[in-house]
């Protein structure tokens, strides 16, 4: 598993300085038995606000989306075809940060493991679910 990361907005230089820990937390939250390449795409409102509506439906600003790709049936030429994107809103990571009492690098972290998780096919839509997310979570983060 490859995974890179891209800014479509301005970072601190702590978040540009945090790219090779979010790809850990990215193949963490995918394990061994995934291929492919995952881009974890630091968004801000507007981008987070567009890709929730249109793909999701979804009216406003969220923390991560994460999309799977399908699998391609042939060879990908330059390598492994890609597995996913995760995109994280900023602004919204900042927030979240902020009311929890922690840094931003680890609400960051926080959600590049959540997206991966996704993308490893956990999901979050029930109480349980996200308690058991939660807690995966937690634990992959302890081990980085």
């Amino acid at each position: 598993m490859t995974a890179a990361v891209f800014f479509k907005v301005r970072p601190p230089a702590s978040v540009k300085q945090l790219a090779p820990a979010l790809k850990k937390a990215v193949s963490a939250g995918l394990g061994t038995k995934k291929s492919g390449e995952v881009s974890v795409v630091i968004v801000g409102e507007a981008g987070i606000r567009r890709l929730n509506a249109r793909f999701l439906g979804h009216a406003g600003v969220t923390d991560v989306i994460a999309f799977n790709h399908s699998r391609p049936a042939f060879a990908f030429p330059g390598g492994e075809p890609p597995f996913g994107d995760i995109f994280i809103c900023l602004p919204q990571a900042r927030r979240q940060a902020k009311l929890l009492g922690h840094s931003l690098e680890t609400e960051l972290l926080i959600l590049a493991v959540h997206g991966a998780l996704h993308l490893s096919g956990m999901d979050d839509a029930t109480p349980d679910q996200r308690g058991r997310m939660n807690k995966k979570t937690l634990r992959l983060l302890r081990k980085l």
